[in-house]
């Protein structure tokens, strides 16, 4: 389906938005899913929920105006102190690659300790892949949006063996030199733990710095640059080719729909919240121009969905 079918089949949602703390029956059907295929062009596409997270009001919209907050929380069906956010991947097939779109959060037996802390990590990604029939040797590439936990998790095992030895792995240069700078060294310890375990390693292994903006990086897949939440987050566009027929990968860009609909709203999650507010308008005013579907890391599963855009105000559309 189309940006523009997917549209019209879906403006008698007056955008999507919930009714009277109401979720629509589709989107909490969908919610519990944690496998979604569909095609897109030549791509065979699987989104899967590596696992649920849930966060809270005061850390997702610190700035927001607290009565406009407090409508925007029940419009969505929202406690202000549990917003169920899944964490996903995202599998592309053709007929010469298996592309995986991040690595969920990875899978430990045992609670990973730091720092006097257990954190207990159980990613289903790579019980979905084998479910599936994807063995891990059978991924060509792999697509780093960008180096947060639950993005890099699983690039390797508990034990340090890469999980896609055979895979070309891309990431920003600009993400990977601040990571691997003194620029890093106030960012959050276990983010640096992690990077040091996921990412550094990586340096060994086939791995492509991409440079600029708007770069092809695999036949039908380009990156964007996307910074803000972090220093060199990519977007992606998939289908490039085929207009209107195109998605959008967001990556974390956007935390929730409300973050669309109020573009100034910031979150504690973000490196820089100017660069992440002119990254938000400039990947909005893509998707809108150029009739792509959106897919976003954190929304409702699978995160399909659309913008509309009246006057100077942005509405989100699920997918239905």
């Amino acid at each position: 389906m189309d940006r523009r079918e997917f549209i019209n089949k879906s403006s008698f949602l007056a955008g999507a938005l919930p009714i009277g703390g109401l979720l629509p029956t589709y989107i909490t059907k969908m919610m519990e899913q944690e496998k979604y295929q569909f095609k897109l062009g030549k791509f065979d596409c699987t989104i899967y929920r590596d696992l649920m997270w849930k966060y809270n009001a005061k850390d997702y919209f610190i700035n927001a105006d607290q009565e406009a907050l407090t409508v925007s929380l029940k419009k969505y069906a929202l406690d202000a102190d549990n917003i169920p956010s899944p964490f996903i991947a995202v599998l592309l097939q053709d007929e010469s690659r298996k592309i995986l779109i991040d690595t969920g959060s990875g899978y430990l037996d045992e609670p990973l300790v730091f720092r006097g802390n257990e954190f207990i990590v159980k990613g289903k990604l790579a019980r979905f892949l084998a479910q599936d029939g994807v063995a891990g040797e059978e991924i060509t590439d792999v697509i780093l949006t960008h180096f947060h936990l639950d993005h890099i998790g699983g690039v390797f095992t508990e034990k340090g063996k890469l999980n896609y030895p055979n895979a070309m792995f891309h990431v920003s240069d600009v993400e990977w030199d601040f990571w691997h700078s003194s620029k890093s060294d106030e960012q959050i310890p276990l983010f640096k733990y992690y990077i040091e375990k996921n990412i550094t390693p990586l340096k060994n292994e086939n791995l492509n710095l991409v440079k600029g903006d708007f770069e092809e990086i695999i036949p039908g897949i380009t990156a964007v640059n996307a910074a803000g939440h972090t220093p060199g987050q990519l977007a992606l566009i998939i289908n490039q080719e085929e207009r209107g027929n195109r998605l959008l990968y967001v990556s974390d860009s956007f935390l929730h729909p409300l973050h669309i609909e109020n573009i100034k709203w910031q979150t504690n999650y973000d490196f820089d919240n100017n660069k992440a507010e002119r990254t938000r308008v400039k990947l909005l005013d893509l998707a809108y121009k150029e009739d792509m579907m959106i897919n976003a890391f954190h929304f409702d599963f699978p995160g399909l969905g659309a913008v509309q855009k009246e006057n100077s105000n942005w509405k989100w559309v699920y997918l239905k």
